[in-house]
């Protein structure tokens, strides 16, 4: 028992280390309340470059970074699909859907990430079953992302201009990105790029289909 608490109280130490630096996100929808989308998508773009540098000198083996997951050691690591994903909802998406969908990453997934940390069976993308068997998170996990994902898109809709229908899509969305291991050419799509993306196109989706005009 002992052994077990202590197992636990290390992932979750982990976890709780990498999702702080996974909240720094939470800088893209303050950028775009203040900045706007130009000089957002600009620094995003320049952070990505810097980070896709380090990431090269880190596979080639000249640097080291501590946060870096066992599964990613020897591909790139989900920190540049996490700039990726935000990059491309703050060009694609109008700003208040961009703003959802990067706060269903930082956040939503941050509550998926703890959650996960205390059960069995949660890592669905490193090391995915065959015939689907181990694609999806445990049902809990799952939940918690949706709540999560809800109550974002709820707190959100003040600035964003969201209606319940839309921001639910998203909450939807997301929770699918986060739960399930999609398969894309034999390569498992990591959720640090899914989760803003397909959130942010069922947003816009579901926005022209409800004919509203998110901010």
């Amino acid at each position: 028992m002992p052994e077990l608490a202590n197992e636990w109280r290390t992932k979750l130490v982990k976890e709780v280390r990498r999702k702080a630096i996974h909240l720094s996100g939470l800088s893209v929808p303050l950028a775009l309340i203040f900045l706007g989308r130009s000089i957002t998508a600009g620094a995003i773009a320049l952070v990505l470059t810097v980070s896709l540098l380090l990431e090269t000198a880190r596979l080639k083996g000249k640097i080291r970074l501590p946060e870096v997951r066992d599964h990613e050691k020897t591909k790139v690591a989900g920190y540049i699909y996490y700039m990726a994903g935000c990059l491309l909802a703050v060009l694609l998406f109008p700003p208040g859907i961009a703003i959802a969908a990067v706060l269903y990453l930082c956040l939503g997934d941050t509550v998926s990430g703890l959650a996960g940390s205390i059960l069995k069976n949660c890592d669905v993308r490193s090391k995915p079953g065959p015939a689907g068997r181990g694609r999806i998170k445990p049902l809990p996990v799952v939940a918690a992302m949706f709540t999560a994902c809800l109550l974002i898109g709820y707190l959100a809709s003040g600035f964003t201009g969201l209606s319940f229908p839309v921001y639910l899509a998203g909450a939807l969305a997301a929770t699918f990105a986060d739960g399930v291991a999609v398969i894309v050419r034999g390569r498992v799509l990591d959720d640090n790029f899914s989760i803003p993306v397909f959130s942010g196109a069922l947003m816009s989706a579901a926005s022209l289909i409800l004919n509203c005009s998110p901010h």
